[in-house]
């Protein structure tokens, strides 16, 4: 098959196919772009059919029905998905009508319960009847299908027993319901104080004394499902989409969705065993979920709340593959989707998937320093010390700038304290300031790391290894080769001075560092690495209500706010960008975008 590159988004994608038919081209070129749309978008049924039928234009029924299997694994829960197979089904396997009863069935267990199952409930009714009037047999089945429906928490729950109503005028006690089911029935609704009372006329076993008991019967069930469904057909009544869009799910649908989760999660079930439909009459947590999950499929959190629901009832597996679906269809591109999934095959045993999932996330573009750290941490956590820096090293040659200078100095702080090696630490900082020399970041993390065995010499003892390393580092920065900018070359001088201050043993290694510096004609001090005229004048704060102080004036005074030209003409172009150039990787920095919030 082909599959879709990344970058490609829905719209492209479907503006290929729309281009190939409208052009009659050739149907590989056609069933080649249907397949890249449906590999990133599983969920729109409609191609799904138009891919089936490209095999049927073929004359090739089979390849179109295995289309449609492939279609009903991730569509599983799309009641749109099964009517259209079901509908070939019924179109193209007229004499093989136990064939389609049984894809009927099997589309029932996934979607028969669902609110908006009356399009596929309607194809299953109306090809059993004509069935039936074929075959001038009875219409027992017919009925039967009616007496599974009535028990559903349907939208046209009403609808449906009006329907039967009128079915039911015409048709004889035991194709409404067999004998056998009728204690049964009784039983069940006697069980649930339900039972209708029985008047003289319903006793007897002639047609006319039957018919009135059965459909008694049958009404009595009808009103207990109505009472018994009513909380929940009032929670998914608002719920409007309920098939995949690729446009964000709105907030009230999936707050509506939410609710209906909620209350589904806290219902009990087991408590309904109804001899007529065993197996729907009560809507499972888990159905609930699978249909959330095909308007939501774009919910992260869902996917996430579906897994631990899973996961708290015990069902490990179902989980597992919950999450399989998220990561390796939906969010197959989305790197905390992959390390949640991680995590999870990290927590039940799965350390081989928890390490593919890491090796996919680091592979995403662009390199990200989550991915590395997340694999290097999983080897650290299983005691794989060669894995780990495995997962370090990758990081050294993906990443770039700031992530990678946060990289390298966790990894030495790693191989220091828990490894014990302050020598591999320094070997991975050097090779990382090997691919990118003029990183500053890079040499104060080589900085941190020498001078984090330094201690102060004692009297009359003389320097440390520890010591002469950090300052041979040091003079690497500070030289006139140095690959760093001078700005970062006047703050390694500043550091050099520190450590020599701090740390030297003997007064003449101050004493050589200051001639040095003077020979250099440098003027540094410890409180600033500039002059303080080349510093801007800080803006004036304002209050509120549109004043400004002048806070250098001492006393606080508020004077009128000075327009846009006036405050802009009080600074050089020189300081204006000085200043934004400061704030802008501040707010980088931090983490904020365009205002003052938070990116997400």
């Amino acid at each position: 098959f082909f599959f879709a590159p990344a970058h490609m988004t829905f719209a492209l994608l479907v503006s290929r196919v729309v281009d190939l038919e409208q052009q009659g081209r050739d149907p590989v070129q056609l069933r080649q772009a249907l397949e890249a749309l449906l590999d990133r978008y599983p969920l729109c049924f409609g191609y799904w059919k138009r891919r089936a039928e490209l095999e049927l234009a073929a004359a090739d029924e089979p390849a179109a029905v295995a289309v449609y299997e492939r279609a009903v694994v991730p569509c599983a829960y799309s009641v749109e998905m099964w009517t259209l197979y079901c509908a070939h089904a019924a179109r193209h396997w007229a004499d093989e009508p136990e064939r389609v009863r049984g894809l009927f069935e099997r589309a029932l267990q996934y979607v028969g319960s669902d609110y908006a199952a009356d399009g596929i409930w309607d194809k299953y009714i109306a090809y059993e009847s004509a069935v039936a009037e074929a075959a001038a047999a009875d219409m027992g089945r017919v009925s039967a299908l009616y007496a599974r429906v009535l028990a559903l928490p349907l939208r046209l729950h009403d609808v449906y027993w009006a329907r039967f109503a009128e079915f039911a005028a015409t048709r004889t006690a035991s194709e409404l319901l067999a004998a056998e089911s009728e204690a049964a029935l009784a039983s069940f609704l006697t069980r649930q104080g339900a039972h209708p009372v029985t008047t003289e006329e319903m006793r007897g076993e002639d047609e006319g004394a039957r018919k009135l008991r059965v459909y008694a019967l049958l009404e009595a069930r009808y009103h207990f499902y109505v009472a018994f469904h009513a909380p929940r057909r009032a929670l998914e009544e608002p719920i409007r989409r309920r098939y995949y869009h690729v446009a964000p799910l709105p907030a009230a649908e999936l707050a509506a969705w939410r609710r209906l989760l909620s209350w589904g999660a806290a219902q009990p079930t087991g408590h309904v065993c109804d001899p007529l439909e065993p197996e729907m009459a009560e809507v499972l947590p888990s159905f609930t979920y699978e249909r959330c999950l095909l308007p939501g499929a774009s919910v992260r959190s869902l996917w996430k709340e579906y897994a631990l629901f899973l996961e708290g009832k015990g069902a490990v597996e179902d989980a597992r593959g919950v999450l399989a679906r998220a990561s390796g269809v939906f969010f197959r591109d989305c790197a905390p989707m992959l390390l949640y999934h991680a995590q999870f095959e990290e927590a039940h045993g799965g350390l081989d998937a928890a390490r593919a999932l890491c090796a996919a996330t680091c592979a995403l573009p662009p390199p990200a320093i989550d991915a590395y750290l997340a694999a290097a941490n999983l080897e650290r956590r299983a005691g794989n010390t060669d894995g780990m820096r495995a997962a370090f090293a990758a990081a050294v040659d993906a990443l770039r700038g700031e992530p990678l200078a946060a990289l390298v100095r966790h990894a030495a702080a790693v191989e220091r304290k828990l490894c014990g090696d302050h020598a591999r630490g320094v070997a991975l900082i050097e090779s990382a300031i090997a691919r990118e020399p003029a990183n500053e970041l890079l040499w104060d993390a080589a900085l941190e790391c020498a001078t984090s065995a330094v201690v102060p010499a004692a009297a009359g003892a003389g320097d440390s290894p520890a010591y002469q390393a950090a300052a041979a580092l040091l003079e690497r920065m500070i030289a006139a080769d140095s690959p760093l900018p001078p700005p970062a070359r006047r703050r390694a001088w500043l550091r050099y001075q520190r450590l020599v201050d701090d740390y030297a043993g003997s007064v003449d290694a101050m004493r050589a560092l200051k001639r040095s510096r003077d020979e250099a004609g440098l003027e540094l001090t410890l409180d600033s690495e500039v002059p303080e005229s080349a510093v801007p004048k800080p803006l004036p704060k304002r209050k509120p209500n549109g004043m400004s102080v002048d806070v250098s004036m001492g006393g606080g005074a508020a004077q009128p706010s000075p327009s846009p030209q006036q405050a802009q003409a009080q600074y050089t172009p020189e300081q204006l960008a000085q200043y934004q150039q400061y704030y802008a990787q501040y707010y980088q920095q931090q983490g904020y975008g365009q205002g003052y919030y938070p990116q997400q």
